[in-house]
């Protein structure tokens, strides 16, 4: 037999095996790094997980607003406590209110009130707003 004749037949004989070789080690990879292999359910697991959270923060969230918004209601509204938690959060007073000035404000940071006349002071700055 010749030389050429040999390496013929095991070139013939050495092809099919490299031929599944070749598909386990495709199979093989994309069954542990491909888009659905592995590698990728632990990380959709992960982003699961991630998920999950924000959904759990999202409806605390939306339990919180929904009390505060089911507070609003007209027997549930104390209307004096909304007034002074108004004035105390824009830093207003009312023209009616007597207002005692125990420091300049500055110390803390806060910047100084605006006085608020009984009404026998004309000349006194009181809030446009109210």
């Amino acid at each position: 037999m010749s030389i050429a004749v040999m390496m013929k037949r095991r070139l013939r004989a050495a092809v099919p095996p490299l031929i599944f070789l070749l598909l386990a080690v495709y199979f093989g990879w994309n069954a542990t790094r491909g888009d659905r292999g592995l590698v990728a359910q632990q990380q959709d697991k992960l982003d699961l997980a991630a998920a999950q959270v924000q959904l759990a923060s999202a409806n605390a969230d939306v339990m919180r607003w929904e009390a505060k918004i089911d507070g609003l209601g007209d027997k549930a509204l104390d209307l004096d406590a909304l007034d002074g938690q108004a004035r105390s959060m824009l830093n207003l007073v009312d023209p009616r209110d007597l207002v005692v000035m125990t420091s300049t404000g500055t110390e803390s940071g806060a910047a100084p009130m605006l006085g608020a006349s009984t009404g026998a002071d004309q000349g006194a700055p009181v809030n446009p707003g109210q």
